[in-house]
């Protein structure tokens, strides 16, 4: 008994469509989700979060290391020299964390009104 792969082929594809005109129609004949009234009308956006909050200040993660970065504070801001360090930047940085940043002195040493220098001042 030979078969012919055309007749298998179509067999197959006859199978196939049986079956997946059965499963439309069974999940066709399955009970709907009844809807509300008010789902017809365009249902208003709300806002998750009107406000901004408030941020409020971490608490540094080490005290004793807080007084220590005070002291450098004011120990670099008063070091300044207008003629041989016109301007300083320094950060300290714990676990990819910036603790303190500190900007001295002036951009432009040369001119009085200058303003003091920032994190993107190229030396």
């Amino acid at each position: 008994m030979k078969v012919k792969w055309t007749q298998l082929g179509l067999v197959f594809f006859l199978l196939l469509s049986i079956i997946m005109t059965s499963c439309f129609i069974w999940q066709y004949q399955l009970p709907k989700l009844v809807l509300e009234e008010n789902t017809g009308e365009r249902s208003k956006s709300v806002r998750m979060c009107p406000r901004f909050p408030e941020p409020t200040p971490l608490e540094h993660p080490i005290h004793s290391l807080k007084e220590a970065l005070e002291k450098v504070d004011a120990l670099l801001r008063n070091n300044i020299n207008p003629i041989s360090l016109p301007s300083l930047s320094a950060i300290v940085t714990y676990n990819d964390t910036v603790l303190w940043t500190g900007n001295f002195g002036k951009r432009n040493g040369s001119d009085p009104n200058s303003a003091p220098p920032n994190e993107y001042t190229i030396y």
